[in-house]
């Protein structure tokens, strides 16, 4: 089992949308597990569902994280639902004998033959949770948005990395909510494509469209609803070349 998470330190980036579609797209091929971090629950309610148990990082540890898991309304795609108990999660690690690995311990107890993919939408800190999504992670993908402080913000996920020895080939990341028709925002992406490093750059582009925003509405990926929109192919595209990046 491959574990991929979708991070960023800043919020309203297209986390949770990402997460979302690309868990989706991957189930039509493999059998997948979507894990929501986000105690705002983002992904959870964009696939309609609701928390029975408590479901703090402490619960899942003591009860184990299958107990946990959900079907969800596809075919292959599984997910864990958030709690707002995740607000305390650093609280809740900082107790731990190991803090940094917590998360590690977590799913290695996971049943991992029963999927092939395990998708993580990360809440935006940059925090012991963060430093668990780094260790566990064989990739991190991470939404940049064409404005003045995104490179610094992946520089600062870089270096963070490095610290988490997640190697600079695992880190990828792709241009997220932009319009074409803003010269800023054509002027950011040409300095984020042009100063970042060229084996870390998804070619595919995320477009600012309104069809992705009625994912909320519809509450499903953008593909079941519009599957002929320009976003819907775009986040169809990414997979394809995220799966070329792993398998690679």
């Amino acid at each position: 089992m491959r574990v991929i998470s979708i991070y960023n330190i800043k919020g309203g980036v297209g986390k949770t949308t990402t997460s979302v579609n690309l868990a989706y797209l991957a189930s039509k091929k493999y059998n997948i597990l979507l894990w929501d971090l986000d105690p705002q629950g983002a992904s959870t309610f964009f696939f309609d569902k609701k928390v029975k148990l408590k479901n703090s990082i402490t619960d899942i540890a003591d009860r184990g994280l299958n107990k946990f898991i959900k079907k969800s309304q596809f075919k292959n795609l599984d997910i864990i639902p958030a709690d707002i108990n995740f607000k305390d999660v650093d609280i809740n690690l900082n107790e731990q004998k190991e803090p940094t690995k917590y998360l590690k311990q977590i799913v290695s107890k996971l049943k991992i033959s029963k999927y092939d993919f395990l998708f993580l939408d990360s809440p935006p800190t940059m925090s012991l949770i963060a430093d668990n999504i780094f260790g566990v992670s064989d990739f991190v993908i991470v939404p940049t948005i064409p404005t003045v402080l995104s490179i610094r913000t992946y520089n600062q996920i870089v270096d963070f990395c490095k610290k988490a020895k997640i190697e600079n080939k695992n880190i990828l990341t792709f241009l997220s909510m932009l319009d074409k028709r803003k010269k800023i925002h054509q002027h950011f992406s040409n300095e984020i494509t042009s100063s970042l490093p060229k084996n870390q750059i998804l070619k595919t582009v995320i477009p600012n469209s309104t069809y992705i925003e009625q994912m909320g509405l519809y509450l499903e990926p953008v593909e079941k609803f519009a599957p002929n929109s320009v976003g819907a192919k775009a986040y169809k595209k990414l997979w394809d070349e995220i799966e070329i990046k792993i398998k690679g």
